[in-house]
């Protein structure tokens, strides 16, 4: 029994051997594989050497992205700053607009009424000087005189 036992253990081993075997040399026997392997190796050291350069461009990208960021928020907060002028401004302008336009209703107020006071005056003045006539007219006529 322990005989077979071993004989058992050497089969096994010699299996998994093959397997592994298999999965080193890829199973097809392609002699050029050993070539690909050793140039991915390659260029993954190449890839591995790059790193620090591409983090350093990384690194300085970062850098410009933030400055440009900290230019766009100063330009902001002086286009909010320009904005709350501009809107006092404009707050000040409607301001006069409406007293200007206040004054003159107040001039065009002032002129209909000097108007309407010279033109009754004038309606006055003719009607008293009419009067005058009309009522010298028929005291003429009353006393015989015409």
């Amino acid at each position: 029994m322990v005989r077979q036992i071993s004989r058992f253990a050497f089969c096994r081993r010699i299996v998994c051997a093959a397997v592994a075997l298999l999965f080193i040399f890829g199973g097809t026997g392609v002699p050029g594989a050993h070539a690909a392997y050793w140039d991915d190796v390659y260029q993954g050291f190449e890839q591995f050497s790059r790193l620090p350069g591409d983090v350093y461009q990384l690194k300085e990208s970062y850098k410009q992205t933030q400055e440009e960021l900290q230019k766009a928020r100063s330009s902001i907060e002086a286009y909010q700053e320009q904005n709350t002028q501009l809107l006092e401004q404009n707050r000040k302008l409607t301001d006069t607009v409406t007293e200007l336009k206040n004054l003159q209703i107040q001039r065009d107020q002032a002129s209909h009424r000097n108007k309407m006071l010279i033109l009754t005056a004038v309606i006055l003045l003719a009607g008293y000087f009419i009067g005058i006539r009309l009522l010298r007219y028929g005291m003429r006529r009353r006393s015989g005189r015409y």
